[in-house]
């Protein structure tokens, strides 16, 4: 009988983490959107969603004329900034953006996820990245997630096993009114 219960209790664990691990992104998703500043409305085109390295995910964004965009990305601590993020126009098929999750030198336009010092406004900022659409534009956002290497002290003949992570992976779409001239 006991080991009956032990099976029931494991398949509603096993059933449950999914559950756990989305509503934890949601919340995350939650309290990005309870931080966005005015003129910038949060826009219901924001994801955030539990991720694996050693996977590529893509994502489509729709953006429309009239409106002004900004994009952030926010990721679990478990990844440890190591990302790839690529942005494709997908009517002209032209990268817009190819980026790193961090870099040792943070700064504007130069990683992703890493905050930076601005010197203007005298304060640290996470990375954001504006878009100004002429007429309706699709956005192809493609992360790539790279396994971990276990930091592993060990001879040349061993190789060190992979490590996958798993966390949350925000993208926050933020819009306002276009400011005009596009």
């Amino acid at each position: 009988m006991k080991i009956m219960k032990m099976k029931i209790l494991i398949l509603m664990l096993a059933f449950a983490l999914p559950y756990t691990a989305s509503a934890q992104c949601t919340k995350k998703l939650d309290f990005h959107r309870l931080r966005v500043k005015q003129p910038w409305a949060y826009n219901n085109l924001s994801k955030s969603a539990t991720c694996t390295s050693g996977n590529q995910y893509e994502f489509v964004l729709t953006l429309t004329k009239g409106k002004d965009y900004r994009i952030q990305f926010f990721a679990a601590s478990v990844f440890n900034n190591t990302m790839n993020f690529k942005i494709i126009d997908m009517s002209t098929q032209k990268t817009v953006m190819d980026l790193p999750g961090n870099i040792y030198e943070p700064g504007a336009g130069k990683q992703v996820l890493t905050d930076y010092f601005d010197e203007d406004r005298g304060k640290m900022i996470h990375p954001y990245f504006d878009f100004f659409p002429a007429s309706t534009a699709k956005l192809k956002i493609i992360i790539d997630i790279p396994v971990a290497k276990q930091e592993i002290e060990a001879s040349d003949s061993y190789q060190a096993p992979e490590q996958k992570n798993r966390g949350c992976l925000t993208v926050l779409v933020l819009d306002k009114p276009a400011s005009g001239g596009w």
